[in-house]
């Protein structure tokens, strides 16, 4: 691959939301991670992430007042993240696809765009209750918390793909579909399916799936009290207005 087909690709998506699934996918394809996480106790085959991006990005939002659970109003980059930044991109090689994973760059994307003119974009997104449920899985975060944060990150990955136009995943979505998205996506980019076909994603990667009855609703969700398989939307029924709008309009984006 010659210079010209190099470029970035930097994979969207809230925490808990099939981001991982998605760069691992890819990966397969042949899109170059570097050395990145393979395997975590909430993650059967590794969040795919590098931890030098992971602890650049958490500086950052701190620095900047927030945290990955609490995001600032705005993230203003420092000289020294620059140059973080920088030695990390250098670090990646130039002369074929490479990218990587990890939800704060939908909180920190501004500073990233600034080194990175040419890059490109996938989406993943879930429905909002499995993104509660896995959090408060991992960290006992309370739904009503998780709810308001999947708002807040997929608010912006909403705005990113309209102003950027890039295709998104459900990680919801059957096996079927979401292999014949994911294919559409590797072409697009100039990579290359397995031989053998994708193997990365299994439902069995989805721990945590969105309720259909059985949750409490008090004008945002307090708590839920069981999780039943399969939401087939009818879960938007009990969520707080603002958030099962957002949920259908990345439902239609990704259609």
């Amino acid at each position: 691959m010659d210079n010209s087909q190099s470029f970035a690709v930097l994979i969207l998506g809230m925490h808990r939301s099939g981001t991982s699934c998605l760069a691992g996918s890819l990966q397969e394809a042949g899109l170059y991670l570097g050395e990145v996480n393979t395997a975590a106790p909430h993650n059967a085959k590794g969040n795919r992430e590098s931890r030098a991006i992971m602890e650049l990005q958490d500086d950052l939002l701190r620095a900047n007042g927030g945290d990955w659970d609490a995001p600032p109003e705005q993230v203003v980059w420092s000289p020294e993240h620059r140059a973080r930044r920088d030695a990390i991109i250098a670090g990646y090689p130039d002369d074929r696809v490479w990218g990587f994973k990890d939800p704060r760059t939908l909180l920190t994307l501004s500073g990233w765009l600034e080194a990175l003119p040419s890059v490109r974009f996938v989406g993943a997104f879930r429905h909002p209750l499995a993104v509660a449920a896995s959090l408060h899985a991992r960290n006992q975060v309370p739904v009503e918390k998780s709810l308001n944060l999947w708002a807040a990150y997929n608010r912006l990955l909403v705005d990113y793909q309209r102003r950027f136009g890039f295709p998104m995943v459900c990680f919801d979505w059957p096996p079927e579909r979401y292999h014949q998205s994911l294919q559409a996506i590797v072409s697009a980019l100039n990579l290359k399916a397995p031989s053998e076909g994708f193997s990365f994603f299994e439902s069995a990667l989805r721990r945590n799936v969105a309720p259909g009855d059985g949750a409490v609703v008090d004008g945002v969700l307090a708590r839920l009290r069981s999780w039943l398989p399969g939401h087939r939307d009818s879960g938007n029924a009990i969520l707080p207005g603002p958030v099962a709008k957002l949920h259908h309009q990345l439902q239609e984006i990704a259609a």
